[in-house]
């Protein structure tokens, strides 16, 4: 979505049309970014959990095997 409205932003200008279209192209890839951002910080928020989740199972099957 965001090389398709950068490439109709560019030929909508070249065609003459030197507000609305290149307008709407320009939101459209500011929207795909920002969800895409917004995305990865789920996504990387969600693997930090899984971690840490991760270490403390971990850290709790080592001090039942040392008792």
């Amino acid at each position: 979505m965001i090389i398709a409205s950068v490439a109709i932003g560019y030929y909508g200008y070249k065609a003459g049309n030197y507000y609305f279209i290149p307008l709407v192209c320009a939101a459209a890839f500011g929207l795909s970014v920002y969800y895409k951002i917004k995305h990865i910080k789920f996504v990387r928020e969600e693997m930090r959990q899984k971690a840490e989740d991760n270490l403390k199972a971990s850290s709790k099957k080592k001090t039942k095997l040392n008792k």
